[in-house]
């Protein structure tokens, strides 16, 4: 993927006016939130320049669960060009929920193939007091993070606060793209089937994450490997599913279509 990138630095100006009559009120100072480092704006204005473009196409994983208990799913934002065969990722998000209910959200955000910025959200639960931590890093060209800033707190409270800066850490982007493009660990491979609450699911996956995927009738793919498990377990599978929510607010991943990869 290439995608000419070009930034433009914007330069804000606040002022502030009082009125007359309240010369003598002592009025609130407003302070200048001053760049951490040189050109933190213009990575800040490309971060929400991604967020808010509604032309982006969003991409989500399955939801996958590893032997320990984690959920784990990823969802990217695309720019679509030429169809479907011409894609280019702009941002990726990733949630890891451990078993306790810790949870780990991380997006990275980049220009062509390069990642340019990642911010990175830990959310911690310590007996009746959650805490959460979030920190932004910034890359140059080389792919090498050279600032990261960070906030932490109540997460009501969060939002209030400012940056500071920190030890750099670099966000490490590759689990997330072994999820979002199915990958490795996480191919959708076929582990059988299984049948909860009314609902049948086709169980996909490997040996350490798993996925189900709710379905009604059984068209001829499923029937095939329902009359034959044992033969093609573990052959891949390519997989269209939605996310839907039932009546009882219950969510699942539904199947639309399935081909088996020969």
């Amino acid at each position: 993927m290439s995608l000419l990138f070009r930034l433009f630095l914007v330069g804000i100006l606040v002022s502030c006016n009082r009125n007359d009559s309240e010369k003598n009120l002592k009025q609130p100072v407003l302070k200048d939130v001053k760049p951490l480092f040189e050109g933190e704006n213009l990575f800040e204005n490309e971060l929400s320049k991604i967020d808010n473009n509604p032309k982006l196409v969003e991409v989500t994983s399955l939801e996958y669960l590893s032997k320990e208990g984690e959920t784990y799913v990823a969802k990217g934002l695309v720019e679509q060009k030429n169809g479907k065969q011409d894609m280019t990722l702009k941002k990726l998000s990733f949630k890891e929920i451990s078993k306790n209910g810790n949870e780990i959200s991380c997006s990275y955000y980049y220009i062509g193939i390069r990642k340019f910025a990642s911010i990175c959200e830990q959310t911690d639960l310590k007996g009746a007091k959650l805490n959460k931590v979030v920190t932004k890093s910034f890359y140059d060209d080389s792919g090498k993070v050279f600032f990261s800033k960070r906030i932490s707190g109540n997460p009501d409270e969060i939002n209030e606060k400012n940056f500071i800066k920190c030890t750099t850490v670099n966000h490490d982007d590759k689990l997330a793209l072994k999820i979002i493009n199915q990958e490795g660990e996480f191919e959708t491979r076929f582990q059988g089937f299984a049948e909860n609450a009314g609902k049948n699911y086709l169980i996909l996956g490997t040996k350490d994450y798993t996925s189900t995927v709710a379905f009604g009738i059984l068209n001829p793919t499923l029937s095939m490997l329902k009359k034959n498990e044992n033969q093609y377990l573990g052959k891949k599978l390519i997989v269209s599913f939605s996310v839907e929510t039932d009546a009882n607010g219950f969510t699942f991943q539904a199947l639309k279509d399935i081909q088996l990869v020969r």
